[in-house]
């Protein structure tokens, strides 16, 4: 049995606070403590409520689930010497964690929101490790959520993360954007629900850049100055970039 700390509750520290002690990871590993900046006891945990980094009970893996800026400081605060030390985080080099002998990368390239119980079982996980025995213990504690997983390397983990937010974050203020036209012009907004969904199985299935339409790359020019006579100046400059890069992506010029 593998005992784990986490250290931050919020999103994804909380969802993987639940599936520890879920059925099937908690035949394999057991959450025996957790901590948060609020000091607030979770009442659907049955592990214990840390208040002090400095008294850490024993465990074998410690998951730092802190605010990018909060890693390095946090894991200095850590004093249990032979407990791997891992953080969750996308941009975050490894060696942050260097003073501890035992450490590694514990990062899941997803969106975590407190109101959905995420699918863990499809999420790639991916493992960076200090040595061969961390990533075995690494990889133990993946196996608990996921068959999905991936030795990534940080170099490769900052371009995943880079590339996850294109793909997650400025996409879904694209279809922000989209709802308020819809809004402005009182126009149900779900009613381009199922041309989000066309989109994301084709560029699955066909990849992104095969499936790009659109007035940018056709060189429809004539569309394009009507839309951005539609904008508000503000959001101008976002619907040029966005059609400049379509552009230049497909080899063509406005």
């Amino acid at each position: 049995m593998i005992r784990i700390i986490i250290i931050g509750t919020g999103n994804i520290g909380g969802h993987l606070c639940n599936a520890f002690e879920s059925e099937p990871a908690s035949k394999k590993v057991q959450l025996t403590g957790y901590c948060n900046r609020t000091q607030k006891q979770r009442l659907d945990s049955n592990a214990s409520l840390i208040k002090d980094l400095s008294q850490l009970p024993e465990a074998d893996l410690i998951l730092l689930a802190v605010p990018d800026d909060a890693i390095e400081k946090v894991s200095q605060q850590i004093k249990i010497s032979n407990a791997i030390v891992a953080h969750t985080s996308g941009s975050v080099a490894m060696s942050v964690l260097y003073h501890h002998p035992n450490h590694g990368v514990f990062y899941l390239p997803q969106s975590f929101s407190s109101s959905r119980k995420p699918r863990f079982e499809d999420v790639h996980i991916c493992l960076e490790s200090s040595s061969k025995e961390v990533n075995e213990v690494l990889e133990l504690v993946g196996g608990t959520l996921s068959r999905k997983r991936e030795q990534i390397n940080s170099t490769q983990r900052k371009k995943l993360h880079l590339a996850a937010v294109y793909m997650n974050n400025f996409v879904n203020h694209c279809y922000s954007k989209a709802e308020e036209l819809m809004e402005e012009a009182s126009i149900d907004v779900h009613l381009l629900d199922a041309l989000m969904r066309e989109t994301l199985e084709k560029a699955i299935s066909l990849s992104p850049k095969m499936s790009q339409t659109g007035p940018a790359i056709r060189n429809d020019l004539n569309t394009i100055k009507k839309h951005l006579e539609l904008l508000e100046k503000g959001d101008r400059e976002m619907y040029r970039s966005i059609t400049k890069s379509i552009q230049k992506t497909h080899g063509k010029k406005l």
